[in-house]
């Protein structure tokens, strides 16, 4: 029987004869649990979900009657069966009120035992029975809609020529199932995500899987929180396509929304089933029609020449279409980001948003330029399996941040920033910069007895002082400004004890102008104040 049992009684020797009365009895169930008072019994129920409890009405910590009220809410569905050796009409009344399903007196005779177990267990059959009609029905109900909605919207988009009262009324039909989604005064982007034929190259999914996972991809692209309203059907014809419906009132917010969206979908099936994914879609619109659905396929087949596993929008046309669009230094990006070569990365998100580019097109190249280098980075550091949470939800949240910068300048350090977390929590150093820092190094020991500054000597190398810094510490244990003051303390103990020189004259030979501070310094790393380790090592 797949149903739990819990046996509360504070009487060992009760709880371990009732147990033997329902193997006497030949009622089995799946576990059989005990528990002495009602706090223990709490406590297996926080564990473990229970069908059927037997509880005593009188018991130490709690009595039986206020256990049922603390437990209930645990497992609605859970029965409950009193046991009392008194007859007390107060205690059975308020027992049925609680929804007990028997209120025993001991001793209790096996025919009456088995008579109300076996009538317990019924109880929990039909309800089972009920719930899962319950769930039939509303399954059959979500699929209906799930049907309307798809034929619906499949009809919107792909008629060349509706009847405006024909368009009215579908719209009023799929607006009754829906009424944020189809209300007046919404605009609407209408999505194609294709599934790419890579992903039925591994060996994980096969075109005889089109179904599981075009379902995964419906699932998943529903539960992601969204400002927008999003719904997303089967393309009826074509296996490897679906419609996706975005909706809101600012054009602006929602092409924001979107690209967020299809990131996360994306990120998603890429880092976990190997499924690629990308996404064409149509201008803004008030009311879905088959120019919408012409104008995302025109979209989609941006793929063909810029590349799978994007998202393209059929109002960039213009951009992608243009003679100078940077593709090469697009595919020479992501090389350098796959060998975390920052010196070159830095220098092509310079080239690609420089004032030339900026110069030939409007606005909206920055915003393409912006997405399009981000999903990169993401892919890239999917591929290599990077699970740090926090870098991902930054990567992510980087897509609608772009408004918020306020110059070319701060969007390529924005940019730049985003790779080098990646990079550092990834644990990989490009060996160009460490060929700086060993460079710097060099530098630190040949001038330390001049003003180092951190931003000028990651100035030198062209690094920004961030990544420098970071780099320098991860490739010498410490960091860049402990590592110029232990040099400088290793050379000033060395004029200490080879020369005569006075300790000001040393502070200044290792960078000090201020003998006092050279002084504290000294003393802090050593113990000692500079005399004293003269003195102990002449």
């Amino acid at each position: 029987m797949n149903y739990r049992l819990l046996i509360i009684d504070d009487e060992e020797l009760i709880r371990k004869g009732f147990l033997a009365r329902l193997k006497y009895l030949n009622l089995e169930f799946e576990e059989i649990l005990e528990a002495s008072s009602g706090q223990e019994a709490l406590t297996i129920l926080q564990e473990k979900s229970v069908e059927i409890v037997v509880t005593d009405i009188h018991m130490p910590d709690m009595d039986g009657l206020t256990f049922i009220e603390k437990a209930k809410p645990l497992y609605p569905h859970m029965k409950f069966i009193i046991l009392s050796g008194y007859a007390e009409f107060a205690y059975a009344e308020q027992a049925i009120s609680l929804g007990a399903k028997a209120y025993l007196l001991k001793p209790l005779s096996n025919d009456e035992l088995k008579k109300v177990m076996e009538k317990t267990i019924q109880s929990l059959q039909e309800d089972e029975m009920i719930r899962n009609t319950i769930s039939s029905q509303t399954k059959l109900q979500k699929e209906k809609e799930q049907y309307t909605l798809e034929k619906g919207i499949h009809a919107l988009v792909s008629k060349q020529v509706m009847e405006t009262e024909e368009k009215g009324l579908l719209y009023e039909m799929l607006k009754s199932d829906h009424p944020r989604f189809f209300s007046s005064g919404c605009l609407h982007f209408l999505g194609i995500i294709n599934i790419d034929g890579r992903s039925y190259s591994g060996s994980k999914f096969g075109h005889e899987d089109i179904e599981l996972i075009r379902f995964s991809i419906r699932n998943v692209f529903s539960e992601i929180v969204s400002a927008c309203d999003k719904v997303m059907v089967n393309n009826l014809s074509n296996y490897n396509q679906l419609f996706a419906v975005f909706s809101l009132e600012r054009e602006k917010l929602l092409r924001n929304e979107i690209e967020q969206i299809f990131l996360k979908l994306q990120n998603i099936f890429e880092k976990q089933m190997d499924i690629f994914l990308t996404m064409g879609l149509s201008k803004s619109t008030l009311h879905l029609s088959a120019a919408s659905k012409n104008e995302a396929m025109e979209a989609l087949k941006q793929r063909l020449v810029y590349g799978t596993s994007n998202i393209y929008f059929y109002e960039d046309a213009r951009i992608f279409s243009a003679e100078q669009f940077p593709t090469a230094a697009l595919n020479m990006l992501y090389h350098y980001i796959e060998r975390h070569d920052i010196g070159n990365i830095q220098t092509l998100i310079h080239e690609i948003f420089s004032e030339e580019k900026l110069f030939k097109y409007n606005v909206t190249y920055i915003r393409v330029m912006w997405v399009r280098i981000l999903n990169m980075v993401l892919r890239n550091f999917n591929s290599k399996g990077i699970h740090n949470p926090k870098s991902m939800e930054k990567l992510l949240s980087s897509f609608s941040i772009l408004d918020e910068l306020h110059s070319v300048e701060e969007m390529e350090g924005y940019l730049i920033n985003v790779v080098m977390e990646c990079m550092q929590n990834e644990g990989a150093v490009d060996t160009n910069a460490r060929n700086k820092i060993m460079l710097a190094i060099q530098y630190i020991q040949e001038n330390y007895n001049e003003n180092i500054a951190i931003n000028e000597l990651a100035e030198r190398y062209g690094m920004s002082p961030n990544y420098f810094s970071s780099v320098f510490k991860k490739e010498l244990k410490q960091s860049t400004v402990n590592y110029i003051t232990e040099f400088r303390i290793k050379k000033a103990r060395e004029y200490l004890v080879e020369t005569d020189k006075s300790v000001v004259e040393i502070a200044k030979k290792v960078g000090y102008e201020d003998s006092q501070y050279f002084f504290r310094v000294f003393k802090k790393s050593t113990g000692l104040t500079p005399l004293q380790y003269r003195q102990q090592n002449r």
